[in-house]
């Protein structure tokens, strides 16, 4: 995903008198994660909670980011509202694919999430992406994101959450390690595994423990090197007689019904 990254910044770069342009025409701009927009409201950036809660994520996440933290905002701002969602809801709040902790640290610090009566289990292997039963199509994308990003970060993502005892680590590979914990509801599920096996095991052993109104995030959903898990996402959800909401930011939103 980097070259195509580096080819956006290039053209900004390039076009750089259009976006002043753009700026003075329709006010401000924002160019960031693979997202341009103008003339949008961005309140949510400058808005207090946000903010501090996004400072801190940046800070905490530094070392398992070798290339800088992304700036993800957008989809830290997505991950928050679903969360937010859950706090209406009965149930545990499960992330399936953590890394360091970049949307889940975030939430923590925002929700207050230690003072609150319930538990944020968070899954990964915390060592990469297992490369078994992951599709030809996707060996290329998986093996270079390893490579790159996802070296050995437990003892990271610990501390990162060492202030939040209800913040649950459970190490090792997915879907196996779902049968660790006593799962009985969900109120918000985010789920960002890299590879469509997994995430399509993932969401087939949770569905039903999802409580009507929560809401699935799915954070590689609409990004074209993922089409495998894009089929995957929409068979799943057509099944179910359900859509799910493409973000611009490539995640998507699905939800769980009311109970027919």
């Amino acid at each position: 995903m980097s070259s195509r990254f580096n080819s956006i910044k290039h053209w900004l770069r390039k076009h750089g008198q259009v976006i002043d342009k753009v700026n003075n025409l329709y006010g401000k701009t924002l160019s960031q994660d693979g997202v341009l927009t103008y003339g949008k409201n961005l309140g949510f950036l400058e808005d207090p909670a946000f903010k501090a809660a996004w400072q801190v994520t940046q800070e905490a996440n530094t070392g398992g980011w070798p290339q800088g933290v992304p700036d993800v905002r957008w989809r830290v701002h997505m991950a928050l509202w679903a969360a937010q969602q859950g706090l209406q809801l009965e149930g545990d709040f499960v992330e399936c694919g953590v890394h360091t902790g970049l949307f889940s640290v975030a939430i923590c610090h925002a929700l207050n999430f230690s003072s609150l009566p319930r538990s944020f289990y968070l899954f990964d292997t915390f060592n990469g992406i297992p490369l078994d039963n992951i599709l030809d199509t996707e060996r290329e994308r998986v093996v270079a994101s390893n490579a790159s990003y996802y070296g050995d970060v437990f003892e990271i993502a610990s501390r990162n959450f060492a202030a939040f005892p209800n913040a649950k680590l459970v190490k090792g590979n997915l879907p196996e390690t779902l049968t660790t914990v006593d799962l009985t509801k969900i109120a918000y599920l985010s789920v960002d595994l890299n590879n469509a096996a997994a995430e399509k095991a993932v969401i087939t052993h949770l569905w039903d423990k999802l409580v009507p109104g929560a809401v699935v995030l799915i954070d590689d959903y609409a990004w074209e090197t993922c089409e495998d898990q894009y089929a995957m996402w929409n068979a799943f959800a057509a099944a179910k007689g359900l859509a799910i909401a493409t973000l611009p930011t490539g995640q998507g939103l699905l939800l769980k019904p009311p109970s027919r």
